[in-house]
């Protein structure tokens, strides 16, 4: 497994989102740079010199980071195999940025989308971004970058799923990601923004199921609710020993954060507990255990 560490070089965003994961976190104080060079050179130490190691950029939009290319200049002369950028996609508007990313090959973008209409993005993220984003995707496209979009699944984007899909296809879109939403930042509003697995579920199976030709992964999603028939549709599991970068600027495990932010409902007994992702402790604090149901035998093939 790659040794993963995922950096915030600032929670600084040209987006509001209603439904950020981080909204809270922008007005913490962000590490210098020489302190992001230091975590990268610890992280090419751990490996060994085996160059088995990622570099997740994330955020706030690591795009508008203003030391950003040194900082990949930085981490591919330490010895960095694959760098991730993690963003709202509205700076790849502009194709220099786009032709100075791909000097860092092999470099992948998750690139967030969540509706199909600038009146509906300008709604929930609160700034005019939507048409640099589909340019910034079309982008990537023409300049051939691996990435995929990460489409949050909640309320106010469940019944729009199917044209978000249509709609990304004819950008040239190949690889899609659903995260469940987080929740936590929306705790005022829960039940207005997080929808119950089983209510999100069918749309979901229906897209898979309507569009073979495309690689589409669940995320957080566990696998009892979402049904064996689709577990390979799920995203990998947490890799319990990805580094991830604090608001203090400290080092903490996923397997930390997985402990402190989520539990197994109902799990005890389930041939699938060790690879499930879990559920959100808020989740069952609100919505219950009823969904959750151990899968004690394999279905027959």
């Amino acid at each position: 497994m790659n040794k993963e560490l995922d950096i915030k070089p600032s929670y600084r965003c040209n987006n509001a989102c209603v439904f950020c994961l981080n909204k809270d976190k922008k007005i913490c104080e962000n590490p210098s740079l020489e302190e992001l060079k230091k975590h990268i050179s610890n992280l090419i130490k751990a490996t060994n010199g085996n160059k088995q190691s990622k570099l997740v950029v994330s955020g706030g939009e690591p795009l508008i980071f203003k030391e950003l290319f040194e900082l990949l200049s930085f981490a591919k002369n330490a010895g960095v195999n694959t760098i991730e950028i993690q963003t709202n996609g509205r700076m790849l508007y502009y194709e220099e940025v786009v032709k100075e990313l791909k000097k860092f090959e092999p470099i992948g973008f998750l690139v967030s989308f969540q509706f199909p209409n600038a009146k509906l993005y300008k709604k929930y993220s609160r700034t005019d971004g939507f048409y640099q984003t589909v340019k910034g995707i079309k982008n990537l496209v023409k300049y051939d970058c691996h990435f995929t979009i990460n489409t949050v699944v909640m309320k106010p984007n469940l019944p729009h799923l199917k044209n978000v899909m249509k709609f990304l296809k004819k950008l040239g879109a190949k690889r899609y990601q659903y995260r469940f939403i987080d929740g936590k930042n929306v705790m005022e509003n829960y039940k207005k923004f997080v929808p119950r697995y089983k209510k999100c579920l069918p749309t979901l199976k229906n897209i898979i199921k309507d569009n073979p030709d495309i690689s589409i992964s669940l995320k957080e999603f566990p696998v009892c609710v979402v049904g064996e028939k689709f577990k390979n549709n799920l995203a990998p599991g947490f890799n319990p020993t990805r580094l991830n970068l604090t608001t203090k600027n400290a080092i903490v495990t996923t397997k930390e954060i997985v402990a402190a932010q989520f539990i197994f409902p109902n799990c005890k007994g389930c041939l699938w507990k060790p690879s499930c992702n879990s559920v959100r402790k808020e989740y069952v604090k609100i919505y219950g255990r009823k969904e959750f149901k151990p899968i004690i035998n394999r279905i027959k093939k």
